[in-house]
């Protein structure tokens, strides 16, 4: 089955920007991309929607910060016929979805254990630092918080794991941790953060993940296509 290639973008101050190892204060807009000459994210989204993508993880770092919000962006992307992940922080929790546009609720926005079921049948990421998740008021190894949403018996419809520190790196994303979360969760599963190559999507595919998010790779030109 070929996995789905879902592109990220990381807007701040209206530019998109090179996000590295979930250091939000440090990134920088785009100054080299295969994909544009300019960081402007009009120009990413027409460049992405001419390549045949159709679906795109869209993160308001002004947002997340709370310090302002990109939300034409994400607007332009909806209008331009994608279907959006939108990160936009903690404000995601009381959005509700539409048709082709899904906030995504991460668990560093979440408090443990009492706000797990908000996720339920929503879209949501585990945000890793290598193999424990990252909450609002903890962290905690990532077996432990699988076991978490299965005793609640409610899981989101769709599920992300990112490993932040490995977010703009190209170091590869563990298959270890794939393989862990593909064990306990049968929806829909993405990975990012540090995915470097097609050679790697397609290990991630034998594994049981159905989608990943990248960016640095696009950039680069390493990924080009939407499926692998």
């Amino acid at each position: 089955m070929p996995v789905k290639v879902i592109p990220v973008l990381d807007v701040m101050k209206g530019f998109v920007v090179h996000a590295v190892e979930g250091v939000r204060e440090k990134y920088r807009p785009l100054s080299s991309s295969a994909l544009c000459t300019s960081p402007e994210p009009r120009c990413f989204i027409d460049s992405l929607h001419s390549m045949g993508f159709d679906e795109i993880y869209i993160a308001d770092l002004d947002s997340i910060m709370s310090v302002g919000e990109n939300w034409s962006v994400i607007e332009y992307a909806v209008e331009k016929g994608f279907t959006v992940f939108a990160d936009i922080g903690r404000k995601g929790v009381s959005r509700s979805d539409e048709e082709r546009l899904s906030f995504v609720m991460g668990t560093e926005y979440l408090y443990y254990p009492h706000e797990l079921r908000l996720v339920c049948g929503r879209v949501s990421s585990l945000d890793m630092i290598e193999r424990e998740v990252r909450f609002a008021n903890t962290q905690l190894d990532l077996e432990k918080v699988l076991s978490a949403y299965k005793e609640l018996g409610c899981w989101p419809r769709v599920l992300l794991v990112i490993n932040l520190r490995r977010v703009g790196t190209m170091r590869g994303f563990d298959v270890d941790i794939a393989k862990t979360v593909r064990r306990h969760y049968g929806g829909r599963l993405i990975v990012g953060g540090g995915i470097s190559s097609a050679e790697e999507i397609k290990v991630l595919s034998e594994v049981g993940v159905e989608g990943v998010i990248v960016a640095t790779a696009l950039h680069r030109g390493l990924v080009k296509s939407p499926y692998i």
